[in-house]
């Protein structure tokens, strides 16, 4: 009989008891029967006339297939969708489980070479910065696309994000810095890789957004943030990305400036991953409780008073995407509060875009997450609006993909609203 206690994963063997046991719990729940293809997989296991709703019955390939399909959104350990997350004593912690899986599976097996470069995202952006433009090209071309499919396992259909030549901390050094001499309140923004090399606009409206409430901004881009390590097992290499970015940003928190940063993922990984990396060391947890998400700190300011709520030009109708790593991390509908305030008619779409990091990008996977984006894809279409946003820039790659329209930053909207040109 399977123990319902949890099993402090140390080893494959404890993997493989917290594995049955979450098997064991999830059947006798299914809350989560639609919730994401693992599991899809799951259930369809446990259903077999083999097995019967048995879990000890399960053949590995099932687990397996849970833990593969695992593109962690992380919703399963939201509390509005499992009753059984911390602090209830069966204490699931299903993402983490998975994790755990992929660390051990990696020291068994290593990385591929597409895990090596998909990890790598500060390599691919200086490589392709100088050559930016060839690169986007290219990444159009039939038999490049076919190509990299073939040697890298990177779908060949599927959307990838542009390079960009001026990437976003040297077009924030030729600015010349902050250009608020009285500030309301003091922000390091830390931009994200993707808006580093990928979505510089998203930066520069920060920067803009953030200045016209009075607020003094400073940028630090030491590196990415770790999160591709992390999805892919890596975990020494996902710790020595932790210490680098609280090393470099620990001079900011001890001034009190608060971290900022425009992506769902990277503020999930300051805030709540690194903590549990290193749940010891007290300058991580500073950086954690000094870390806001955008648009949760904009909202703070509306709060205090002290946001600009002049806003000029709003579109009319904005459909807006919730990141998973926004609703996990209980921020949820900061983001379509702030637009709201433009007066603006926001709709809301709580779906998963089905990009995830790197998931989307493989062959395996791609036509899987564009069955899990139409969920997303649907709805917003449907609203009809004027602007579709999203704080996620690798969702909105995907929801770009699957409408065919563009997806724009809430910041930017913001932007617009303001009535200010693009920088």
């Amino acid at each position: 009989m399977i123990s319902l206690t949890p099993a402090k994963v140390t080893d494959p063997k404890s993997l493989s008891t917290e594995l049955y046991r979450i098997a064991e719990i999830c059947h006798g729940c299914r809350r989560c029967f639609s919730l994401c293809p693992s599991f899809e997989a799951l259930f369809k296991g446990l259903d077999t006339e083999a097995v019967d709703g048995d879990a000890e019955k399960l053949p590995k390939k099932v687990l397996d297939d849970f833990v593969d399909l695992c593109y962690e959104c992380k919703i399963c350990v939201s509390p509005a969708q499992c009753p059984y997350v911390p602090p209830h004593r069966w204490m699931l912690d299903i993402p983490h489980v998975v994790l755990e899986s992929r660390r051990f599976r990696m020291q068994e097996q290593g990385l591929s070479l597409r895990e090596k470069l998909l990890t790598k995202p500060d390599l691919l952006g200086a490589m392709s910065r100088p050559v930016a433009p060839i690169a986007n090209f290219v990444n159009t071309l039939p038999i490049a696309r076919w190509a990299m499919e073939k040697t890298l396992g990177v779908h060949r259909e599927k959307a990838l994000p542009n390079f960009v030549w001026e990437n976003f901390t040297r077009w924030f050094e030729k600015r010349g810095g902050s250009k608020v001499t009285s500030p309301v309140a003091k922000v390091v923004l830390f931009p994200t890789c993707t808006v580093e090399w990928n979505r510089p606009e998203i930066g520069k409206a920060a920067v803009q957004v953030l200045e016209a409430s009075n607020v003094e901004v400073q940028v630090d881009y030491p590196h990415c943030c770790g999160m591709p390590f992390f999805d892919v097992g890596d975990f020494d290499a996902a710790k020595k990305a932790r210490e680098g970015m609280v090393g470099a940003l620990k001079k900011w928190v001890e001034k009190g400036y608060t971290v900022v940063t425009p992506g769902p993922s990277c503020s999930l990984m300051m805030k709540k991953e690194y903590p549990w990396l290193a749940p010891d060391d007290a300058d991580t947890k500073a950086l954690a409780a000094a870390t806001r998400d955008l648009c949760e700190f904009l909202m703070e300011l509306e709060k205090e008073g002290k946001l600009n709520t002049g806003f000029k030009a709003a579109p009319k109708s904005v459909a807006y995407h919730l990141p998973c790593h926004l609703n996990v991390q209980r921020i949820r509908f900061k983001a379509s509060d702030l637009l709201a305030l433009t007066g603006a008619t926001v709709t809301t779409v709580e779906k998963c875009s089905g990009h995830d990091g790197t998931w989307a990008m493989k062959v395996e996977y791609f036509e899987e997450s564009m069955k899990v984006g139409r969920k997303l894809f649907d709805p917003l279409l449907a609203a009809n609006a004027e602007v579709i946003a999203s704080d996620c820039a690798l969702a909105s790659v995907q929801i770009t993909q699957g409408t065919k329209r563009p997806v724009k930053h809430p910041v930017e909207v913001l932007r617009d609203a303001y009535g200010l040109a693009p920088a």
